[in-house]
């Protein structure tokens, strides 16, 4: 017999809440990296002007002076260190020819030095991001597909064998933009990272021309990267929540779902428009994550579950081998997974 409304809601509200959890995860790791990053900074920072200003007792105006004179030649060596950490860890080749243009110049100003050493920690902070949440969009992808099939299966008492999900679809699956931008995650990451290094370098070339300390400039800076990072964590959640109801409508459909309820979170930070939604059914052919379901908006907590009838009854399905497969009610994910992903 098919599970009541409240057993579908239920069940699908603890995938969600599974996959919210993994992405929670992933953010408190983004959240070290941002914090890494700005420990760089600062030091690279607080370096320039103890070099110039308290090492040889200078005063501001000759600290400025010097930041940008044409005397820098050793910053040679630096460069071609950051070209070989490049090359080892495969950050972006736009970057590569950046830095192999500066090794390329006998002399570099004190001031576009500092701008590079920042830059450097700046694209390894945005390539282990991007790395990071093109694996986790991945995992919770597939995550999400399988257990939706588990439970779908076990919800009826009848399993029957599945395709592995194909990695060459996968990829096409997470690099798809589908917000009204056109753009990718990656393309959003992209955007951040050029806004952040941008919003930087004008923050350098403000504190050097008009003699900002260290201090106020180390100050703004980290306001900057806390936004950066806010908008890190905005794009994480919304995509965590798009994926996931990706991965629900590809496995309804596989099971041959006709029908889909909107269930939201109701709680005190529930959107209008979830609340709105709230029980909603739609037909299987009209469902679009990110329009008839979720996300919604960012940080969106709305999901969908599969809908039937209370008086469905009973309901059988055979494997491409044509044998039926009965589930047992206490069977685990993990037991299923191994016997009928194939």
């Amino acid at each position: 017999m098919a599970k009541n409304r409240d057993y579908w809601k239920k069940r699908f509200e603890q995938l969600e809440q599974a996959a919210n959890k993994e992405a929670l995860t992933y953010l408190r790791e983004l959240e070290k990296q941002y914090l890494k990053a700005l420990q760089e900074i600062e030091a690279q920072i607080n370096t320039w002007y103890r070099r110039f200003a308290v090492n040889n007792q200078i005063d501001m105006s000759e600290a400025r002076r010097l930041l940008n004179t044409k005397e820098l030649a050793e910053f040679k060596w630096t460069v071609e260190d950051y070209i070989r950490f490049g090359e080892a860890n495969e950050l972006n080749q736009l970057w590569m020819k950046q830095l192999e243009n500066a090794s390329a110049r006998f002399h570099i100003s004190r001031l576009e030095a500092l701008k590079v050493h920042i830059q450097q920690s700046l694209e390894t902070l945005f390539d282990k991001q991007l790395s990071g949440i093109d694996d986790l969009m991945k995992k919770i992808y597939m995550e999400d597909y399988y257990k939706t099939l588990f439970e779908v299966q076990k919800g009826f008492n009848v399993a029957w064998d599945i395709a592995s999900v194909d990695q060459n679809k996968l990829s096409k699956i997470i690099s798809k933009p589908w917000a009204v931008d056109g753009k990718n995650f990656s393309e959003r990451i992209w955007t951040n990272k050029t806004k952040l290094i941008s919003e930087l370098h004008n923050e350098l070339t403000q504190m050097t021309i008009l003699g900002k300390g260290p201090d106020e400039a180390i100050r703004n800076i980290a306001q900057k990267m806390n936004t950066s990072k806010n908008n890190a964590g905005r794009l994480v959640m919304t995509e965590q929540s798009y994926f996931s109801t990706v991965a629900q409508g590809d496995a309804f459909r596989e099971l041959g779902v006709e029908r889909y309820e909107i269930v939201a979170t109701l709680d005190d930070r529930t959107s209008e428009i979830c609340q709105e939604l709230d029980g909603k059914v739609f037909e299987m052919k009209d469902f679009e994550a990110g329009v008839t379901a979720p996300p919604f908006h960012v940080w969106c907590r709305t999901v969908v579950a599969p809908y039937f009838d209370d008086d469905f009854g009973e309901r059988a399905a055979r494997g491409v081998d044509g044998e039926v497969y009965y589930v047992p009610g206490n069977i685990t994910y993990k037991q299923w997974k191994e016997k009928h992903v194939k």
